[in-house]
């Protein structure tokens, strides 16, 4: 069974729409700060990243207002490939070529009806075989 570790400092409707749409494919989810206003969002990104880290959680999707802040912590984390993908078309780029482990996105900029298509993009691209040097070399 595929494990998701979700992050977010608020509950605003694209977050919900992921929680749902992971949930209906019958992944796992671990939540952090969602309904949660202890949690700051680095907290948050550091709490998602540690799960996909040790490997509590396979992948992780951490949300904030930019996407920006929190995919710097999370790959401040050895082993962590957060890329930001607030597009379906950046989410497929994202995995041919970097294969992220946890990906990132800001409210700001996506939109409910988007994130389906973003989540799925990231779930059944391929990574190009030809890149996979290039990506073991992210890990060292």
């Amino acid at each position: 069974m595929i494990k998701f570790s979700l992050g977010a400092d608020s509950s605003a409707k694209v977050i919900l729409k992921t929680r749902k749409i992971l949930k209906e494919k019958g992944f796992i989810i671990f939540e952090h700060g969602i309904n949660d206003d202890s949690l700051d969002w680095v907290e948050i990104a550091r709490r998602v990243a540690n799960d996909v880290k040790n490997k509590i959680a396979d992948y992780g999707i951490i949300f904030c207002y930019t996407g920006t802040g929190v995919t710097i912590v999370a790959n401040r984390y050895k082993g962590i490939r957060a890329s930001l993908c607030n597009t379906k078309e950046i989410a497929i780029c994202a995995k041919k070529w970097n294969n992220p482990n946890i990906i990132t996105m800001g409210i700001m900029s996506v939109k409910e009806n988007d994130i389906e298509g973003i989540i799925n993009a990231w779930l059944t691209t391929n990574v190009d075989k030809e890149e996979l040097e290039n990506i073991r070399k992210i890990d060292k």
